[in-house]
């Protein structure tokens, strides 16, 4: 069998797939109407009165993790986009969020070289651009890296994040609290300091925290990526922490320092993106062990999290419920979300918060909040 003749034929085909997606995406956001999704719940839930000087402060999280694009992304892709620009309109005080994977080797990957996307928003046609670019279009404002972001070293994470001539690099800043980039050679100079606001952060840059400014309310963003990275992926000369994988005392130490910074300076309101590439790190280790964050997207475990209400895709099945409530070590709830992968699924969380920050766990609706299909009935819906 000809391994080398069938690679081209993918790389042959993912080109023509990047060059549509790219095109159908630009054309979505300026031209072509929304299709409706509404939501099947008829309101937004009562809140629980907690101040009665201060009404309850709501927050719509959209997240998605694990992209990895592969040719059924021709298809799911700009489902995606048509699901998630509609569920923006429903709420004014909107997140988007990835926790990593964004890309991941493979022919699609590699068509981002092809010289025909110097005549699209892509700009500058090289490994990875095209990716970069559906997620500027997707409107992400913050990412985490999970393993596979690093499969092809820290050179590449570099070229592909960075702005280059007419190409854009990534409009979002990828975050991770728990490693130090200032060891590489290829990630040292992309370093912002840690808890800027996002939309202060030049293209391409790495930090550990960032934060998003919603409707006057700042929310703090912290990122977590594997400790497994260095004997998983090429994380070249960047320090991973901590050293032993499995000592979760350590990781939430790192990850708490990440939050206090934020919230010494009065934001009381924090979500932490996890690619950790197994639910249960997220869910049973980081979640009790964490102080004042209110919400975690997971990531690397492509587990979907849904409620009775969620339309799944044919053959799909529930790997749990969403969200998955826990307690913080303050004994506050937290809330713990996932969504399937490959542009399937987008992850929708809707919840209140009161005057002090404190996630309000039952003004989180399932029938507005859930893993929302991005197959043609789910566009339909």
């Amino acid at each position: 069998m000809n391994w080398n003749r069938i690679w081209k034929i993918g790389v042959g085909v993912a080109i023509a797939l990047v060059l549509a997606i790219v095109a159908y995406l630009v054309i979505a956001k300026q031209n072509l109407p929304i299709p409706d999704l509404g939501s099947t719940g008829t309101s937004n839930p009562e809140p629980e009165v907690v101040d009665s000087d201060a009404e309850p402060f709501t927050l719509q999280l959209l997240h998605a993790s694990d992209f990895e694009a592969g040719l059924a992304a021709l298809e799911d892709a700009p489902r995606f986009s048509a699901v998630l620009n509609a569920l923006k309109d429903d709420y004014p005080n909107t997140l988007v969020l990835s926790s990593g994977d964004n890309y991941i080797p493979s022919p699609f990957l590699f068509a981002g070289s092809d010289p025909r996307l110097n005549e699209t928003p892509v700009g500058e046609a090289s490994i990875g651009h095209a990716n970069i670019e559906i997620h500027n279009q997707l409107g992400i404002q913050a990412s985490t890296f999970g393993n596979h972001d690093f499969d092809l070293g820290s050179k590449e994470v570099r070229d592909i994040i960075q702005p280059d001539g007419d190409y854009r690099g990534a409009l979002f800043p990828y975050l991770s609290s728990n490693l130090d980039f200032s060891t590489d050679p290829n990630l040292s100079s992309l370093i912002s300091a840690n808890g800027q606001e996002v939309s202060t952060i030049p293209a391409g840059q790495v930090a550990g925290t960032a934060v998003i400014t919603v409707n006057g309310e700042p929310i703090g963003i912290v990122g977590a990526s594997t400790p497994l990275l260095p004997t998983i992926s090429s994380s070249d000369g960047v320090t991973v922490f901590p050293e032993n994988p499995t000592d979760y005392d350590a990781l939430a130490a790192k990850i708490q320092t990440a939050v206090d910074e934020l919230t010494a300076t009065g934001i009381n309101k924090i979500i932490l993106l996890a690619h950790m590439q197994q639910l249960t790190i997220e869910r049973d280790e980081l979640a009790p062990r964490l102080r004042d964050v209110d919400i975690i997207v997971a990531g690397g475990s492509h587990t979907l999290l849904s409620d009775a209400t969620d339309h799944l895709r044919l053959g799909d099945t529930s790997g749990g419920p969403y969200p998955i409530l826990k307690t913080n070590r303050d004994g506050n709830a937290i809330a713990v979300v996932n969504t399937d992968a490959t542009y399937k699924y987008v992850g929708r969380l809707v919840v209140d918060f009161d005057a002090n920050g404190i996630l309000i766990a039952s003004s989180i609706d399932p029938n507005i909040s859930g893993a929302y299909a991005t197959d043609d009935q789910g566009v339909a819906a």
